[in-house]
């Protein structure tokens, strides 16, 4: 499996690149979404994880870009960031993100994200990694049925 992190802390991307590895992924890195997309022009990977507050593009514009390139519309897509405000909390309830998790959390949570977003969508559990904290009713990608996502505040 290959994950496309984005991060604009250096520390954090290396340190997750590190883990993610020893865990038998492959990663690539990127500072910032419009670094994001040039690897995507030539990267084809199976996991978007990205912070949501960084400069030149940040994770919001970098999902949006991602949603409305063909061929992408359904790439899993992971948001991570610090900050536990009340902003960032309401932006991230949004129903068209796939999920959302603190960059505090620890190591397995991340790593349930992971095969959680990564497994088909009519194959997976209907409740999302970090129980039933958050959850919000949104239309699958399909646009036929719903479904309930939580997120992990």
């Amino acid at each position: 499996m290959t994950l496309l992190f984005v991060d604009d802390e250096v520390e954090y991307r290396l340190l997750m690149r590190n883990i993610l590895i020893a865990e038998g992924m492959e990663v690539l890195l990127a500072a910032n979404g419009e670094e994001a997309l040039e690897k995507l022009k030539v990267s084809k990977v199976d996991m978007i994880i990205s912070d949501l507050y960084m400069p030149v593009m940040d994770g919001f514009k970098l999902y949006r870009a991602v949603r409305s390139t063909p061929g992408l519309e359904k790439l899993p897509f992971l948001f991570v960031s610090a900050f536990d405000d009340p902003h960032t909390k309401e932006a991230v309830k949004d129903p068209r993100y796939d999920g959302f998790i603190r960059k505090a959390s620890p190591v397995p949570d991340l790593l349930e994200w992971i095969k959680y977003l990564t497994t088909p969508e009519q194959v997976r559990p209907h409740i999302v990694p970090g129980g039933n904290r958050f959850a919000t009713q949104t239309r699958a990608r399909d646009g036929m049925r719903t479904s309930t996502r939580t997120f992990t505040l």
